[in-house]
């Protein structure tokens, strides 16, 4: 049940919004922190717990692994970007800024009660776009960040100032997870009640093809690497941190995406799943509108600089890097890097301090929040062939073979 005035805290007892109000502005008034990564991971004393009367939104695709191998990751990987691009537009009007994570077939958002029936509504909608549509099932759920800290969980979140125009939350805790294992296992979640509000996915872009590594020998790495234990995931995380900075080069170096590597795509079926997306209905005018934003932007990225401003500012702005209580991380390096690298995991794993799950492709697949040229966007990156789900899937066996051992 979800009530429009009040909401439940983590003893079951209803309290009222205003109550809560003072904590709306949470997130956008923790202190912005700079410097190494691996530096700031592994000082605990920087985080700060999110507040019990948060709310954990996970969404995620069902048999996505399947939806892939059928040739659809880029309609997987819009239902994620949308699921966090609603929630965005919502957070936006309402002036309260959020923390967001993709992750490939889904995506987890933590809003405060201010926004989350409008929340729930947009993504129930969403849901039923995309089974209307596309013929998969969009997992939708939420649970109080209260409810996961009395079952045991922890959630501290640090914000992080990662290059001139990037800032990301950073998060230490396991309630994250435990909130989507929760979600993945009930089958019927809890709906929002109708409201006079319409699902607006305005601004996802999907107009980017395929995009090959920097350099020609190189590959595309999808990893994903969770501590075994949530007390050691900051010492644990920040070595593994330093060690891909050293193995791999900081950022900037091992970056997957290069301004002269980007093209836009142009077939007229990959825009018409972007407007399928997007809108309820598919008009000759929406497509036909969708198919002038790419060839404008074409010419303005090759010919303006303006435009070529605005991909310098997208690989800045591209999420190659998520920490949401594990590390999930898109690469570009070669071969002998990677063997290095999964040497030292292997390692790590053997002695019992983490799990992994990995995937190699030839190319990353990009999808992106546009609000304007001059104004918000971020994007959002995935390995080729379902880079993060391949990833998972590698992981998910070695999960349950150490909850078994425990």
């Amino acid at each position: 049940m979800i009530l429009a005035n009040c909401c439940e805290d983590s003893k079951g007892k209803y309290v009222s919004l205003s109550m809560q109000s003072t904590h709306h502005t949470f997130y956008q008034d923790l202190h912005l922190h700079y410097g190494k990564l691996h530096e700031l991971v592994a000082d605990e004393q920087v985080f700060s717990k999110v507040p019990d009367s948060w709310n954990i939104i996970v969404t995620d695709v069902e048999n996505s692994t399947k939806a892939i191998s059928e040739g659809k990751q880029q309609v997987v990987n819009l239902a994620a970007t949308g699921s966090i691009v609603a929630c965005l537009n919502i957070s936006r009007e309402a002036g309260i800024e959020i923390p967001f994570f993709f992750g490939g077939d889904g995506a987890t958002i933590i809003v405060p009660d201010e926004i989350l029936e409008e929340c729930l509504f947009a993504l129930q909608l969403h849901q039923e776009r995309c089974s209307i549509s596309f013929e998969f099932y969009l997992r939708v759920g939420h649970r109080k960040v209260g409810a996961m800290i009395e079952n045991g969980g922890s959630l501290k979140i640090l914000k992080y100032k990662r290059n001139d125009l990037h800032i990301m939350p950073i998060i230490l805790g396991d309630a994250l997870q435990m909130a989507e294992d929760a979600i993945k296992s009930n089958k019927q979640e809890i709906t929002a009640k109708d409201l006079p509000y319409n699902l607006n996915l305005e601004g996802m872009e999907c107009k980017w093809d395929k995009i090959k590594p920097p350099r020609n020998e190189n590959e595309i790495l999808t990893l994903i690497i969770q501590a075994t234990t949530v007390a050691h995931q900051s010492k644990v995380y920040s070595k593994v941190l330093k060690k891909i900075d050293e193995i791999y080069g900081e950022d900037v170096i091992r970056h997957p995406i290069t301004a002269k590597r980007l093209k836009m795509v142009h077939k007229l079926s990959r825009l018409k799943d972007e407007v399928k997306m997007k809108f309820d209905q598919i008009t000759t005018t929406k497509l036909a509108a969708s198919w002038w934003r790419t060839v404008m932007g074409s010419w303005f990225t090759k010919y303006t600089s303006s435009g070529r401003n605005y991909l310098n500012d997208l690989i800045q702005l591209t999420e190659t890097l998520l920490l949401d209580g594990a590390i999930n991380t898109v690469i570009s390096g070669k071969q002998s890097q990677r063997e290095q690298l999964l040497d030292y995991l292997d390692r790590l794993e053997d002695n019992g301090s983490i799990v992994y799950g990995f995937y190699c492709s030839t190319s990353s697949i990009l999808s992106c929040f546009v609000t304007a040229i001059d104004d918000y966007h971020i994007h959002f990156l995935d390995g080729d062939n379902g880079g993060y789900t391949q990833a998972s899937k590698v992981l998910k066996p070695k999960l349950r073979r150490q909850q078994l051992s425990e």
